[in-house]
């Protein structure tokens, strides 16, 4: 009778055993281009809040290895649970493959959750969507704000002074050519650096044009905005950016000559303050962001203003409809975009927050602090930085591209969005 007690009892402890496995064996899948040792950060926070849950995180390259991914898993039905997501286009492409998310929000954070989201954001989470479709398909994590990041060591060594004209911009650049460094860094490669750019200048000429030229009420071939591509092509022509600028990356190659103190400008963005966060050794420019600030655009038409903020959500979160099958998924979404995960990428100063009420903690300087506060007092008056149709941002980037490359005139460029436009609104 022992013999037999003592062989239930090792299989009650064998049942206990495997329960416990089990439930520690809980898997939650996430992809992303978000930085890998922040992340890691953000799900040992979640981990340690919710020890019986495993999370799996894949980082990407964004361009191309990200979109690649993405294409190749939703073909194939074998999303993540969780994946990173821009507003407008990228959301869009994926929309079939994702879960609406507004019902587990008001159940999360109550009916008016989405009042505590900068309005940019808000604008920018139902980007592309159908008419008459209310459904927010990503969240939001962190938001940004565009500009023109200058490493100030530099500055001071050249004697070059924080551009507020054109001509200013110029003879700055032609500083630090002259002095052996890259004068504004441009990964021309990228669409996604040359639309920033192109809403820099745009925004200039009449804010918020962009957004009415996306939703029809104004042709891609206004004055304004061929005055802003004309610009565009002037960065180029004038030396402002790098020769061979047209077959160059923002990331990596960019990134780093930055860091090494090898160029005088890039545009960036808010996220450009992680720098200091990464693991060392850091260069003397990095540290502690001793080596950069911002501007930015100056105008460069007489009689414009410098460009406004334009930015929004730098990256967000959407549940698949695998994710939605998983009960712990959008648990782990929720503190990733307003919980202990955003807090420890906020801590890491990885950008800006989407929700308001959140600020980063622990070892800042007063350097980077007034910087991230400057940051947060332009965001709420931010123009919007995003596209809500693929097949727009596309026809951009081609057109971007052909323009600087002397291949398209400026008016014949946009004449090319003007159809994408056209085809995209009357699809909807």
């Amino acid at each position: 009778m022992k013999k037999k007690l003592f062989v239930g009892a090792s299989v009650l402890a064998l049942l206990v055993s495997a329960a416990s496995t089990w439930a520690a064996d809980k898997e939650i899948t996430v992809w992303s281009w978000f930085v890998q040792s922040t992340m890691q950060k953000s799900i040992d926070a979640f981990q340690k809040a919710h020890p019986d849950v495993k999370v799996t995180y894949t980082y990407y390259n964004f361009s191309p290895e990200y979109i690649t991914a993405l294409k190749a898993a939703a073909a194939s039905g074998s999303l993540p649970d969780v994946i990173g997501l821009q507003p407008g286009s990228l959301t869009q492409q994926y929309r079939e493959q994702l879960e609406p998310i507004n019902d587990r929000a008001t159940k999360q954070w109550g009916a008016d959750w989405e009042k505590n989201i900068f309005p940019v954001n808000r604008k920018q989470m139902q980007m592309g969507n159908p008419k008459g479709d209310t459904n927010y398909y990503l969240m939001p994590q962190e938001s940004q704000v565009l500009c023109i990041w200058y490493n100030r060591k530099l500055f001071e060594q050249l004697g070059i002074a924080v551009p507020k004209t054109y001509d200013d911009l110029k003879a700055a650049s032609k500083k630090l050519t002259e002095g052996g460094f890259i004068p504004m860094f441009q990964g021309a490669a990228d669409g996604w650096q040359n639309e920033n750019v192109f809403l820099m200048l745009a925004n200039q000429f009449s804010p918020g044009i962009v957004d009415k030229a996306q939703a029809g009420e104004t042709p891609w071939t206004a004055p304004e905005l061929v005055e802003a591509m004309q610009a565009w092509k002037g960065l180029f022509d004038d030396g402002v950016f790098q020769q061979g600028a047209l077959g160059a990356h923002a990331y990596p190659t960019g990134a780093q000559l930055f860091q090494q103190g090898r160029v005088g400008m890039m545009a960036l963005g808010s996220w450009w303050m992680q720098e200091s966060k990464f693991p060392p050794p850091l260069s003397e420019f990095v540290h502690n962001m001793e080596g950069f600030d911002f501007f930015y655009m100056p105008p460069v038409k007489d009689g414009n203003k410098a460009s406004p903020p334009v930015g929004g959500i730098d990256i967000g979160y959407g549940l698949t409809k695998n994710g939605a099958k998983n009960e712990e998924a959008w648990t782990f979404l929720a503190e990733l975009t307003n919980g202990v995960g955003l807090q420890e990428a906020l801590n890491d100063l990885n950008d800006l927050p989407a929700f308001s009420g959140h600020e980063p903690k622990g070892d800042i300087t007063d350097h980077v602090k007034e910087m991230s506060a400057r940051f947060m007092a332009d965001l709420p008056k931010a123009e919007n930085q995003r596209f809500a149709s693929p097949a727009v941002a596309e026809a951009l980037d081609n057109a971007l591209a052909g323009v600087a490359a002397g291949s398209l005139e400026p008016k014949a460029a946009l004449k090319s969005v003007d159809e994408a436009t056209q085809k995209a609104l009357a699809s909807k």
